[in-house]
């Protein structure tokens, strides 16, 4: 890969004539043509990060999510980068696996790269861990979808433990008295706050708490479907299950299409942002969805916001869900 200095010894220049020529500077007049001759001779390209270093920015903001294939993060960062872009700043995202070590590693390596803000979708890290690796960064964040306990700063969230509490209450109101819940790890923040919609719901019905009736996860369709098949095969089923993640929900409909007489007759299930998914299915399924969009806009924002200045406390937005049923 051709160097500056390689370029700067085709056009017969100094490395600081070419430099300022690719970063806009006006150079002699008889200079251009062979600079621009040796560049494409060489085809040179200008290392953005190495700029960016140099002066202090880039123009660029690092994503951080646990999943890139999940229809949800999917939208997000979409729209996000739409906000982003419309102000000259590209993204540069990383997805970790919902994988700790991963999650530390790719922290760290958005953080050398010369970004000027990162947003960033946590799972597995603590405040410690979050304090260690950002103390000198130098830069704003922005946490979606989660937060850590204990660190200040901007995020943009959901009403988790409201929208879960409301669809319990919907199936509880239909006649069922026995609601299982298929959520995802228990250390995760959004799974946490859903099940506490769960509980509460249940405990506000004068409904006891049965452990066969929750099943815990990784937030992914294996879950929902062995979730799904463990539930069915319990000596008193439930009669309504909710999902609280939407390959969760994916996992629970395949399994229960394999079931079609639970389906249709005896189980009814409360899916979470498989819209599209929850509207095929015969009956269509009310399902749970979330503000993808304006999560997406407003973790932007505020990012934005940070980077032209504003420097006032830590902001936490909660978005509001809907609940869609056919």
């Amino acid at each position: 890969m051709a160097t500056i200095k390689d370029v700067a010894r085709m056009a017969g220049v100094a490395p600081s004539t070419i430099s300022k020529y690719i970063n806009g500077g006006k150079v002699r007049k008889e200079n251009v043509e062979p600079i621009e001759k040796a560049i494409a001779a060489l085809d040179y390209r200008a290392n953005p990060f190495a700029r960016g270093l140099k002066a202090g920015h880039n123009r660029s903001i690092g994503v951080l999510i646990p999943d890139m294939i999940a229809s949800f993060y999917g939208n997000v960062v979409m729209n996000l980068a739409r906000v982003v872009r419309e102000q000259d700043y590209h993204c540069l995202i990383s997805s970790y696996g919902a994988n700790h070590g991963m999650e530390r590693d790719n922290l760290k390596f958005l953080l050398t790269c010369g970004i000027d803000g990162l947003i960033y979708a946590p799972e597995d890290l603590s405040a410690d861990e979050f304090n260690e690796l950002t103390a000198h960064c130098g830069i704003p964040i922005v946490l979606i979808d989660r937060t850590i306990p204990g660190v200040e700063v901007d995020a943009v969230l959901v009403d988790n433990v409201e929208v879960v509490y409301e669809a319990v209450t919907r199936l509880l109101e239909k006649g069922h008295t026995r609601v299982g819940i298929i959520a995802g790890p228990k250390s995760v923040y959004t799974a946490k706050e859903r099940m506490v919609g769960y509980l509460r719901a249940i405990s506000d019905a004068g409904i006891l708490y049965d452990e066969d009736l929750i099943i815990s996860g990784k937030n992914e369709f294996a879950t929902g479907y062995r979730g799904m098949e463990k539930l069915l095969k319990l000596p008193e089923p439930p009669t309504a299950i909710i999902a609280t993640n939407d390959d969760i929900t994916m996992g629970m409909v395949t399994a229960l299409h394999e079931h079609p007489h639970q389906l249709a007759e005896k189980v009814e299930i409360f899916g979470f942002d498989r819209v599209d998914m929850c509207s095929m299915v015969k009956p269509p399924l009310p399902v749970i969805q979330q503000p993808e969009q304006a999560i997406g806009r407003a973790a932007a924002q505020f990012l934005l916001e940070r980077m032209d200045g504003h420097n006032g406390p830590a902001r936490v937005q909660r978005l509001n869900c809907k609940i869609v049923s056919k």
